[in-house]
């Protein structure tokens, strides 16, 4: 039997969480609102809150993009999410250099979460890294295979 949707989901949002925020891959506010107000859907349901007020600019953003998706389905959600952060992946493979990448300072956390890393997009139907298939590098002494 293959991964459940809610199983895709949260590798796809630990994957996401456990990204550095102030790392190598970088989104747009557009992409970052939409997984946004993606995770709010899957998790929550329609928007419930009142609108911000509108000097609060980043909640007034967050709330919009959350609001537009008016009923959508958790179910919807949750597979436009994992699509979604697929697609950021794909994007960012094509980007940037692998090795680069994980020699970032930003990224050395990442280093010993790898076997974890690995099983959350191993869930998400992504086993290898392109241009690395059965290869191992070294990072700041952890080997890590791909």
């Amino acid at each position: 039997m293959g991964v459940s949707l809610d199983e895709k989901f949260k590798s796809a949002a630990w994957i996401i969480q456990a990204l550095p925020k102030d790392g190598p891959i970088k989104t747009t506010v557009t992409d970052q609102l939409l997984m946004y107000s993606l995770y709010k859907q899957a998790t929550i349901g329609p928007c419930n809150t009142e609108q911000p007020y509108f000097f609060r600019i980043e909640e007034r953003l967050k709330w919009n993009a959350w609001n537009e998706l008016g009923n959508m389905e958790k179910d919807e959600a949750k597979a436009k999410y994992v699509e979604k952060m697929l697609e950021l992946c794909d994007e960012a493979e094509k980007e940037h250099d692998l090795l680069n990448f994980l020699n970032d300072p930003t990224v050395a956390e990442l280093l010993p979460k790898q076997n974890e890393l690995r099983e959350h997009f191993g869930n998400l139907g992504k086993t290898t890294v392109k241009g690395f298939e059965g290869e191992t590098v070294t990072v700041n002494g952890v080997s890590i295979s791909f």
